[in-house]
């Protein structure tokens, strides 16, 4: 029943790509200070944003499903490490990034198309999206090291 082990790592992975490789993307145009384009391309981007909800979910789903046919122990502590990155990712998703790109959303919107208005320029800049960021990027390398090594057992 290796298939389901297979089915959640390319599940991962496209989530992981869906959340990521748009948001660097997005990040660069948001600091073009372009607002035609910031509009433009976050609200392209939106229904893809909607689409890693239910990626990580399914790929979570399929892990546990893999867990327990393939007779992996569900408290092995490379697991127990997993699920606590996979409760941080998804708190960071929930509180932080979700309502950021909301934000930028909403004040593209509502920003003249000449120059971004100082909020809109504010949430572009907002140092805890920038944090958020790095912290993502980090959380998937523990994420891949932890699955990988597998340590403590």
């Amino acid at each position: 029943m290796r298939i389901f082990v297979f089915l959640h790592v390319a599940t991962m992975f496209a989530a992981v790509s869906v959340a990521l490789g748009p948001g660097l993307l997005l990040e660069r145009i948001g600091h073009s200070g372009d607002v035609r384009a910031i509009r433009r391309a976050f609200g392209m981007a939106a229904p893809i944003v909607k689409l890693i909800p239910p990626l990580y979910g399914l790929g979570a789903l399929l892990g546990i499903v893999a867990i327990f046919t393939n007779g992996f122990n569900p408290f092995a502590p490379f697991l127990l490490i997993a699920y606590a990155l996979f409760i941080l990712a998804t708190v960071v998703g929930i509180r932080v990034n979700n309502p950021w790109f909301s934000r930028v959303v909403k004040l593209s919107g509502e920003s003249p198309d000449d120059a971004p208005s100082p909020e809109l320029s504010a949430a572009i800049d907002d140092p805890t999206i920038r944090w958020v960021n790095w912290l993502d990027r980090l959380i998937i390398l523990v994420f891949i090291f932890d699955m990988i090594v597998k340590p403590f057992g």
